[in-house]
C-alpha cells in the first residue's frame, strides 16, 4: 500500500558496529636527530631546513576526515640561501615492511571524501512550503521521487574548504621563508606499527632527505553506535 512505501522511507534506526575494530594512533618517535618537544610533535633539521610534523592534529571541515585518510600537519623552514623545492610525490611513508604511502593531492582527497563519505542525514518531517523551497534549491533524484512522494531523509554534503585551504603548499619555498600545512597520506594498511616519514626536497639542484620516525599505537574500538539510515524501498 502506498502508506506502508511512504512509511518505509522515512527512516530505520539501524544498529552500525562502528568502532568494534581496533582503533589506531600515531605518535612520533625520538632518534637520532630527531627531538619530540610536545605530545604529537615530532622536529628534524639538517642543512639548514628545519621540518616540524604533528600528529593527530586535525580539527578542520569534514571532522570524519582522518578515517579516510592519515593527516600529517607540517611546518617547513627554509634557513639557507637557496630556494628548497618539492611536490606532493616527495613526501612519503614507509611502514616496516616497506610498503610506500604516497601523499595525495588535496583536489584528490577532496574528490575521495565526496565520493566515499556518508554526511549524517536530516529529516524532513512533512510537505511543507519550506520542503519545497529547499527542493527548488538541492534537488536531486535521491531526495525526491514524484511517484513515491516526500522523502523521510535528504543528506546535506559537509563542504570540504578546508582539505584544500589548510593543505601544504608545494613548489619552491624562497630562502628564509616558512610555510605549513596538512599532507594526506592513505589510510595506513593494519598490519603497520612502525613508520618512517620522508622529506625529499632540492636545495638549487642538490636532492636532499629529512626523515622522522613514528609508531602506530592500536586500541580497542568502542560501543556499537545506533545512527539512522533511509530505509529501502520495498
Amino acid at each position: 500500500m502506498r502508506w506502508r512505501r511512504r512509511a518505509s522511507l522515512v527512516a530505520v534506526a539501524a544498529l552500525v558496529l562502528a568502532g568494534c575494530a581496533a582503533s589506531s594512533r600515531v605518535v612520533p618517535v625520538a632518534g637520532p636527530g630527531v627531538t619530540v618537544p610536545a605530545d604529537g610533535t615530532a622536529v628534524t633539521a639538517a642543512d639548514g631546513v628545519e621540518l616540524t610534523v604533528r600528529v593527530s592534529a586535525w580539527e578542520g571541515t569534514p571532522g570524519y576526515l582522518p578515517g579516510y585518510v592519515t593527516p600529517f600537519h607540517c611546518l617547513l623552514v627554509n634557513g639557507t640561501t637557496l630556494p628548497l623545492s618539492y611536490d606532493y610525490a616527495d613526501l612519503r611513508l614507509f611502514d616496516e615492511a616497506r610498503f610506500q604511502y604516497t601523499a595525495l593531492p588535496p583536489a584528490d582527497v577532496g574528490r575521495l571524501l565526496r565520493w566515499g563519505a556518508e554526511p549524517a542525514p536530516v529529516q524532513v518531517a512533512s510537505v511543507s512550503a519550506s520542503y519545497w523551497r529547499r527542493r527548488s534549491l538541492f534537488w536531486s533524484p535521491w531526495w525526491w521521487d514524484p511517484w513515491w512522494g516526500a522523502p523521510g531523509y535528504y543528506y546535506a554534503p559537509s563542504r570540504l574548504d578546508d582539505v584544500l585551504s589548510q593543505a601544504l603548499p608545494v613548489g619552491a619555498l624562497q630562502p628564509g621563508a616558512r610555510t605549513q600545512g596538512f599532507v594526506y597520506f592513505p589510510r595506513l594498511r593494519q598490519e603497520a606499527t612502525r613508520l618512517t616519514f620522508e622529506f625529499h626536497h632540492r636545495l638549487g639542484d642538490a636532492p636532499h632527505v629529512l626523515t622522522l620516525p613514528f609508531a602506530v599505537e592500536r586500541t580497542a574500538g568502542g560501543p556499537p553506535r545506533l545512527v539512522a539510515v533511509p530505509a529501502a524501498r520495498p
